[in-house]
């Protein structure tokens, strides 16, 4: 375990970093909402765009990854919304625990699977993001727009169409997918282009994510943390990871599925919490808590993972 926690120590390193810059005041009150911006809206669809048009889409891979990714992320959006049904949860606080117990850090993924597997991982992160980033954007925005009721707000159909195409991660990925796959391939000079800002986007993704950590948002409700935590940080990496053995899934391809596992809950569950109607002090705090404890478990579940799958 101590081999694999040194090796992605310097990515967690980043996130205190960022944590410690935005404590400080540091380089500015107004910097890191912008940076934010930056990262969501430029650096990473560069990121993904760039990656995606060159990702090894083998059929086999897509398959395996979409049955463990998907299917984990079903059967723990079903426990979330059945444990906030039972234990009569309100609709702000149901939409931020089934974001915390369904979404992934896309950054910290990403990171990881480059930092360990180089070129291989960041690829096969690639295919990963693209089976699993649009699922899961759809049935977050679906659960935080049902919980809020008819009122007063556009319809379901509507809020999902607009989600989607003001979506720049959704959209670089099929843009990225299209040139992959339709044998377009890498374009000159815009390939080039995305190339040079993905370069950026992962150390200045970390950091954001740590400048987005609130410590004091820890107290706003054990519960709460709880079932998003046992759902997202055990349910979701044994059912992926179980999936990889049950068909026979093995080397990097296997690891990167477990990276995807066992990374915590996305910081940009906050943002749409705000926006969509749900708790945002309630999403803070699961995104805190679950981004602190996989410091552990991260390399604890990449120790076991390797002792089995790259063995």
């Amino acid at each position: 375990m101590w081999a694999i926690s040194l090796s992605i120590l310097p990515i967690f390193l980043l996130l205190v970093a960022g944590n410690l810059l935005r404590r400080n005041g540091f380089p500015g009150s107004d910097f890191w909402h912008q940076a934010d911006r930056v990262t969501y809206w430029v650096l990473f669809p560069a990121l993904l765009f760039f990656s995606t048009a060159t990702a090894p889409f083998d059929e086999e891979i897509i398959d395996i990854y979409a049955l463990a990714l998907l299917g984990a992320l079903f059967v723990t959006g079903l426990l979330s919304l059945a444990a906030t049904k039972l234990l009569k949860m309100s609709g702000p606080v149901s939409g931020s625990i089934f974001q915390g117990a369904t979404r992934h850090n896309t950054f910290i993924a990403f990171a990881v699977a480059e930092y360990l597997f180089g070129t291989e991982g960041l690829l096969l992160a690639a295919v990963a993001t693209s089976v699993l980033v649009p699922p899961t954007n759809l049935f977050c925005v679906s659960v935080l727009v049902g919980f809020q009721g008819t009122s007063g707000s556009p319809s379901l159909k509507r809020r999902l169409i607009q989600e989607i195409i003001r979506n720049p991660l959704l959209l670089a990925i099929a843009a990225g997918a299209f040139l992959n796959l339709s044998g377009i391939g890498p374009l000159p000079v815009l390939s080039d282009f995305a190339g040079l800002l993905s370069k950026a986007a992962l150390p200045f993704a970390l950091l954001c994510v740590g400048a987005g950590l609130r410590i004091k948002a820890i107290h706003t409700g054990a519960s709460y943390m709880l079932i998003a935590g046992i759902i997202k940080m055990i349910i979701f990496p044994v059912i992926v990871a179980g999936t990889a053995v049950l068909v026979g899934l093995e080397g990097v391809a296997a690891m990167i599925l477990v990276i995807y596992g066992a990374v915590p809950t996305a910081s940009s569950g906050y943002a749409l919490a705000k926006q969509l109607g749900g708790d945002a002090d309630v999403m803070a705090g699961i995104i805190t808590v679950q981004t602190l404890i996989s410091i552990i478990t991260l390399p604890l579940a990449l120790t076991l993972a390797s002792a089995y799958f790259l063995s």
